[in-house]
C-alpha cells in the first residue's frame, strides 16, 4: 500500500509541475465549465429546448445521476474516505483556481462526468466510435487538468471514475425496471 501511495504521490508531482500558459489556460477552462456541474447543466438545457416532448424524462435522469453523484455519493464518500488535498499533504504544490473543500478522494468532477456522459450515451442510444472516444479523451482530460491544478491526486481521479461507473450503471438499472407514460405515447 505505501507504495501505491509514493507512485500516487510521484505522478502527482509530475503532472503538477508540467505548468506553463497555454496548459493553464487550457485546464482552468474545463475545470470552470465543469464546476458545479455548468457543463451537464447547459446540455440538458439543451435537450430541454431541442428534444421533443417525451424526451423530458432524459433530463430528469441526467439530473438525477449528478444528485446521486453529488450528494448521495461523492460527499459522504469523502467524509468518511477522508483524504486531505495534495497542498495540505505536500510541499511545493502549484495550486491554479479556488480549492473547494479540504476531502479530496473521490473526485466529483470526475465522478459526475462519467456518470453523466454514460448517461447520455444510454439515453440517446448513442454508440457511434466519436462518442466513445470524444468522451475517454474528455474524462482524461479532466482527470489530468484535476491533479494539474492540484485538486487531486491520481487515485482519486481512478475513484471518481468508479463512483460515476458504478452510480451511471444503477440510474440505468433502475430506467430499465420503471415504464414511464412517455414511452408509451400516453400524453403525447
Amino acid at each position: 500500500m505505501n507504495l501505491l501511495i509514493q507512485l500516487d504521490v510521484q505522478l502527482f508531482l509530475l503532472i503538477n509541475h508540467l505548468q506553463n500558459r497555454f496548459l493553464d489556460a487550457l485546464v482552468l477552462g474545463i475545470n470552470w465549465i465543469t464546476e458545479g456541474g455548468l457543463l451537464w447543466l447547459l446540455i440538458c438545457f439543451f435537450i430541454l429546448i431541442f428534444c421533443k416532448k417525451e424526451k423530458k424524462r432524459k433530463i430528469i435522469l441526467i439530473l438525477i445521476t449528478l444528485l446521486i453523484n453529488s450528494w448521495l455519493v461523492n460527499v459522504p464518500l469523502k467524509l468518511f474516505l477522508f483524504r486531505t488535498r495534495p497542498n495540505e499533504a505536500i510541499e511545493g504544490v502549484k495550486i491554479l483556481g479556488k480549492i473547494w473543500s479540504n476531502n479530496s478522494f473521490p473526485s466529483g468532477h470526475i465522478a459526475a462526468s462519467v456518470a453523466a456522459l454514460l448517461i447520455l450515451a444510454y439515453l440517446f442510444r448513442i454508440r457511434q466510435r466519436w462518442f466513445i472516444f470524444s468522451s475517454i479523451t474528455f474524462i482524461l482530460f479532466l482527470g489530468f487538468a484535476r491533479v494539474y491544478v492540484g485538486m487531486h491526486y491520481p487515485t482519486d481521479v481512478l475513484g471518481g471514475i468508479i463512483v460515476g461507473l458504478v452510480s451511471s450503471a444503477v440510474i440505468i438499472w433502475l430506467d430499465k425496471q420503471v415504464k414511464f407514460p412517455e414511452e408509451k405515447n400516453e400524453f403525447g
